[in-house]
């Protein structure tokens, strides 16, 4: 029997277990659970990351794992940072894709200097024209591309968030620029990856499904190369209808 009862008491059985109903949560521990970590930003967007260790690791992650960099890009704040970022990853691409122009252009007037004489010079100052003012052209193409994305995912019903979500995921997919490294195929390479890029990005930015994106990003470039297709049928039935009419004139002569 024990001591610390008085003699003829039982001592107080233990209170029984409280059961759960079933199905139904157990409370969480004191202090509650702690929440799950947040994802971190892309490292281009980090305060503090080294600039050009950011820049690598961010154009690797949109490269290598697009899903993934879409994900930590950040929604808020200014556009400066992805600005910035596609206008260096632009600037690189024009430069590389001048370089070769005017190394292709060189070959040519060494190999024809009669031919090349006369018009060699503009095309020079051009390239180089282009290379100065490459910020300005990508920024440019950025918020005009992004325009055009952003209104064809409001008419398939996509586009959730607001303009400035498009224009991040434009500016993230611009570092398919660097692939105009790559001499020949680099461009046609960069092209298709950005595709893939940017339909992954709008679905991530938007919370929209990926066909939505895709057609938002495909029908802009089948309309182009339509109208494309039809200025060129149009401009080569006229040439063909001058030529006929020449024809006609000079048997007329004879």
């Amino acid at each position: 029997m024990d001591a610390s009862y008085p003699p003829g008491v039982p001592p107080t059985p233990p209170a029984p277990p409280v059961m759960q109903p079933p199905g139904t949560v157990p409370p969480p521990p004191p202090g509650g659970v702690p929440p799950a970590p947040e994802a971190q930003p892309l490292p281009w967007e980090q305060p503090g990351y080294p600039a050009l260790e950011g820049l690598y690791e961010t154009a690797k992650l949109v490269l290598t794992t697009p899903s993934q960099a879409f994900a930590r890009m950040s929604l808020t704040g200014t556009l400066g940072r992805p600005l910035l970022y596609a206008v260096i990853f632009g600037w690189v691409g024009i430069i590389a894709g001048q370089a070769y122009n005017i190394a292709f252009r060189s070959v040519i007037h060494n190999l024809m200097p009669g031919m090349m004489n006369r018009g060699f010079q503009m095309p020079l100052a051009f390239s180089l024209a282009m290379m100065v003012f490459a910020p300005i052209f990508v920024l440019l193409g950025v918020f005009i591309w992004s325009a055009i994305v952003h209104l064809f995912l409001m008419l398939v019903g996509g586009a959730t968030k607001g303009f400035a979500a498009t224009v991040r995921v434009v500016c993230y997919a611009g570092t398919v620029q660097v692939f105009q490294i790559v001499p020949f195929c680099g461009g046609l390479i960069g092209f298709f990856w950005a595709l893939v890029l940017y339909v992954i990005g709008l679905a991530t930015a938007h919370r929209t499904t990926q066909g939505k994106a895709a057609l938002a990003v495909l029908l802009p470039v089948v309309l182009c190369c339509v109208c494309v297709a039809i200025i060129a049928i149009a401009f080569g039935a006229a040439i063909a209808a001058a030529v006929g009419h020449l024809g006609h004139f000079g048997q007329f002569g004879r």
